[in-house]
């Protein structure tokens, strides 16, 4: 496992990825003495353009301990998008779940709620081929006719759905309630996922403080999930919102695992915080960037591993 010392830069120093990773191998083989419970949350969205209304749903997972008639405890929420071949069920529905639970069970890392979602219409309705090759119906770019606007979902259909439903900071569903709870947010994907949440970060980025990408770098707005872009292109789409919101503090927490998983991450990542207004490190108080590097192979199966490393660093100091 890679594992080197911390390195915190000031803003626009360069540095070279000394990271540390920790192994958590309990996530998979220990038994959890507090679970956590799933619930399901439907609504619509509208938002592609196409004049059709999608009726959707995501997995939310509330901790153990969640108290729906304790309005006074108030819970973060993160929002986590599978990748490619995948359905929002990969942690809430079977043997996956106690991977989540196990996350808390320590008391390492504090409790929030995590919402699994989907950029897929219907991750069911075509299912098989979904499994061999995730070309169904999405909206999140690729799909002929679908203009790519899962990151407007996001903020006007999910988050109202979720966060006014439970516990969260959230005061109400307007936009500018959930611009001010942006503190209490993260979004976070793995792969294809991950190509999401920094799409996420371009177009949200007054909703969202925290942002979590595993195994795989920008590919801005394309729709060609293999297009690579260039130097400038992807200094220009990530930092964009960050020079447009100086004001706004903001953590991106970057895991990848794998040579061929690190190699696109760790290049576009070295002259990405090269940038003033990047300074890397593990501290949310002197930080703003943070790169993790496992050695394990691409598989969303791994994620609550990562999660292990980020949740230590996420939400921290709000």
């Amino acid at each position: 496992m890679s594992e080197f010392r911390k390195v915190i830069t000031k803003p626009g120093e360069i540095i070279d990825f000394e990271t540390v990773f920790e192994e958590n191998p309990y996530l998979r083989t220990g038994v959890p003495k507090k679970k956590g419970t799933i619930e399901r949350v439907d609504y619509t969205t509208d938002v592609y353009e196409d004049g059709k209304t999608y009726s959707k749903y995501c997995y939310v997972y509330l901790p153990y301990g969640y108290d729906p008639e304790n309005k006074d405890k108030k819970y973060n929420v993160l929002y986590f998008q599978h990748g490619n071949t995948c359905a929002p069920d990969i942690f809430a529905i079977g043997g996956n779940k106690p991977m989540i639970d196990m996350l808390f069970d320590s008391g390492e890392i504090d409790p929030c709620i995590m919402v699994s979602v989907t950029y897929y219409f219907d991750p069911y309705a075509e299912g098989e081929q979904r499994v061999l090759v995730g070309r169904v119906p999405a909206g999140d770019g690729g799909w002929d006719g679908v203009v790519p606007n899962y990151y407007k979902e996001v903020v006007q259909d999910i988050i109202p759905a979720v966060e006014t439903k439970y516990n969260t900071y959230l005061t109400d569903a307007s936009d500018e309630a959930i611009k001010a709870s942006r503190d209490h947010r993260c979004f976070c994907g793995y792969s294809r996922g991950a190509v999401n949440t920094w799409r996420e970060l371009n177009h949200n980025f007054e909703y969202f403080r925290w942002f979590s990408p595993m195994s795989c770098m920008t590919r801005g707005d394309n729709r060609n999930m293999r297009d690579p872009m260039t130097e400038q292109e992807v200094i220009d789409y990530v930092t964009a919102p960050i020079k447009a919101h100086p004001e706004l503090p903001f953590f991106i927490y970057c895991t990848d695992g794998g040579e061929e998983d690190v190699a696109e991450m760790k290049v576009q990542l070295k002259y990405l915080t090269h940038e003033p207004c990047f300074s890397y490190g593990p501290d949310p108080a002197k930080n703003n960037i943070y790169f993790a590097v496992s050695d394990y192979y691409h598989t969303d199966f791994l994620v609550p591993y990562y999660l292990w490393n980020s949740l230590k660093v996420i939400f921290k100091g709000v």
